[in-house]
């Protein structure tokens, strides 16, 4: 297969994922976030503490929709210690002082075209505070469900580039951007996010679940982002 034929493929499938995914973000954005949909349930949260590192304390300050992106956010704790630093993961609603800390890791599931409300409430909150500090972001979602230079480059734009604009005061020493999952089984969806999955199970080609997560890709962003954080 040619070269020009494996781009054309790939902006092909960018498109198409983008599109799906424009169509469920236009569904929810008519009818408003449902009731049920936000909060989450206890068993999609999650906080720990690790390492004891005096003197590098990262907080990963993360919000999520059915758990996928706490899970990210576990593991990158857990790598991060593992590295040598001391860690917290929090829910960002939940963080009410950053001064502890030398260094933010902000996180987001992508919902309704847009970050979830703790974590840019969290970043408008603590604006100032972090900007004087090493920050890095990372975002969960489907339309990273195939990763390829085109799809990073619009997923960029699309949901980094305006945040990145709204506060403009942080600058991220890197943002890693990776996939998301979708469970029928295990996680409980309203009606609304039911018909909005389906409508991607169309396009991405699944029918219960999918987990498009890449824990070497996660891995290989958690080295790279442990070193600017620790300004290396």
């Amino acid at each position: 297969m040619s070269q020009r034929i494996i781009a054309t493929t790939r902006k092909l499938r960018t498109l198409r994922i983008f599109a799906c995914l424009l169509l469920g973000g236009l569904v929810l954005l008519a009818v408003g976030a449902p009731a049920g949909a936000y909060p989450r349930t206890d068993e999609d949260l999650i906080e720990t503490s690790c390492g004891d590192n005096q003197t590098t304390s990262i907080l990963i300050a993360y919000d999520t929709i059915h758990g996928s992106t706490a899970e990210v956010a576990e593991f990158i704790g857990e790598d991060l210690c593992a590295r040598g630093f001391k860690v917290d993961v929090r829910l960002a609603a939940n963080v009410t002082d950053i001064s502890p800390y030398s260094a933010v890791i902000v996180g987001s599931a992508i919902y309704q075209f847009a970050w979830l409300e703790g974590a840019t409430t969290f970043l408008r909150q603590n604006e100032q505070a972090l900007s004087t500090l090493p920050v890095a972001f990372f975002i969960v979602g489907a339309s990273m469900a195939e990763d390829t230079p085109e799809t990073r480059e619009a997923v960029k734009q699309q949901f980094v580039d305006p945040v990145l604009q709204e506060f403009a005061a942080i600058t991220p020493v890197s943002i890693g951007l990776f996939g998301g999952a979708v469970d029928f089984m295990a996680n409980e969806y309203n009606f609304m996010e039911r018909i909005v999955l389906r409508i991607l199970g169309l396009f991405l080609g699944y029918t219960n679940s999918a987990d498009w997560r890449n824990w070497n890709t996660i891995g290989d962003w958690i080295g790279e982002a442990a070193a600017l954080l620790n300004g290396e």
